[in-house]
């Protein structure tokens, strides 16, 4: 899925993309008032704009929201579900075992393959394995 792909993906559910200076994170995603919000770092972009606009729409689309003062437990299901809508989209589970199948066999290509990041790469093939056990 291309990056333009994503943003039209937030334009049909009503999801409010918008790109500003960050100080700790590259990207947030927030409900409020029933509205939902993507925030991105004015700085992104390739690989990374798309990683993170993938992971914030996967917390938008799952409703997989949470508060920062959660326990670690709640937060992790919640980035969970973001990371799997995310990696289902980016690096749909047919064309990752393509990939593989055809020499792609290392974090570093298939990051570049599927114009990721190396960190997004490896959770797919983390996510896939397990899957596959």
């Amino acid at each position: 899925m291309k990056t333009n792909e994503l943003y039209r993906i937030a334009e049909r559910d009503g999801i409010t993309v918008d790109r500003f200076l960050l100080d700790k994170n590259k990207s947030v995603s927030l409900c409020m008032n029933s509205r939902l919000f993507v925030g991105l770092d004015g700085a992104l972009d390739g690989a990374d704009e798309r990683v993170c606009l993938a992971h914030e729409l996967g917390h938008c689309e799952t409703m997989s929201f949470y508060n920062i003062y959660s326990p670690c437990d709640i937060r992790g299901k919640h980035e969970r579900r973001a990371n799997i809508w995310a990696i289902k989209k980016l690096i749909p589970k047919s064309k990752f075992f393509w990939a593989l199948r055809h020499g792609y066999e290392d974090i570093y290509t298939l990051a570049e393959y599927f114009d990721v990041t190396p960190e997004f790469a490896k959770k797919t093939a983390e996510y896939y394995g397990e899957l596959s056990a």
